[in-house]
């Protein structure tokens, strides 16, 4: 009899030895998928922004390169048609050349980031001469608007450590964007595209890169339409790069 307990016991401990391992396993595997779909979104860090894990359905769209006078007050139009706010981040010499159109985002509830003065690749430039440059392009955008940005995106998505040490110095937060939600619109690929480059992939708490500026940009005036009225339908509300921040 004491021989069967024994091996009833035995056969117990393997059988629940194997659930354990399955369960590890199964755990394993969700958190390795999980950190898998967070890499594919970016890699944040105290300096950095790609995304902001959050459960509540809100998306942050960003353009850049603006203000740009054939194209900017259209989406401009678009976004305040379905109550949409957008965070735009806007080239020091376009300011100066169209000074009016970033008073109206700012007057339209949008926000301003510092996207440079001259649109340079700051890599590839030394620290004095970045700081120059981000300080100018907040000098510009303060003029404007009478609002120091306190955000940043870097022309070409390029940092390097004099990069972020330079943004550190002027109090800029480096913002970028979901690597699924780059809807590389600036290359004119078409409005289907664009669309399913944004929809295929979206998550709560993604960034989408858009631009508004540096050439025609009438297919991204195109797809935005569809875009704001799919997440609309998906539940999304649309936010600030600042409010999103705030909501992890």
């Amino acid at each position: 009899m004491m021989g069967f307990f024994t091996l009833s016991v035995r056969r117990l401990w393997r059988h629940w030895k194997l659930v354990l391992s399955v369960m590890l396993l199964l755990i394993g595997m969700g958190e390795w998928h999980r950190s898998q779909a967070a890499s594919a979104r970016g890699g944040n860090n105290p300096h950095i922004t790609w995304y902001v894990q959050t459960h509540q359905k809100v998306v942050a769209l960003t353009f850049d390169d603006g203000p740009w006078k054939s194209s900017t007050p259209e989406i401009l139009h678009i976004l305040k048609h379905y109550h949409a706010v957008a965070t735009f981040f806007v080239v020091g010499e376009q300011v100066v050349r169209n000074p009016q159109i970033v008073r109206q985002e700012i007057k339209d509830k949008m926000e301003v980031g510092n996207h440079t003065y001259a649109h340079i690749n700051l890599v590839r430039h030394s620290y004095a001469e970045d700081v120059a440059d981000l300080e100018q392009a907040n000098r510009v955008i303060k003029q404007a608007t009478g609002i120091t940005p306190s955000l940043l995106r870097t022309p070409y998505g390029t940092y390097n450590r004099t990069v972020l040490k330079a943004a550190s110095a002027l109090h800029l937060h480096l913002v970028m964007w979901s690597w699924t939600e780059d809807t590389r619109d600036w290359s004119n690929p078409g409005v289907e595209t664009i669309v399913s480059r944004v929809l295929s992939h979206i998550q709560p708490g993604d960034i989408v890169l858009f631009h508004d500026g540096g050439s025609d940009r009438k297919q991204t005036i195109e797809a935005l339409p569809i875009i704001l009225k799919d997440l609309r339908l998906r539940g999304y509300r649309f936010v600030t790069v600042s409010q999103l921040m705030k909501m992890h």
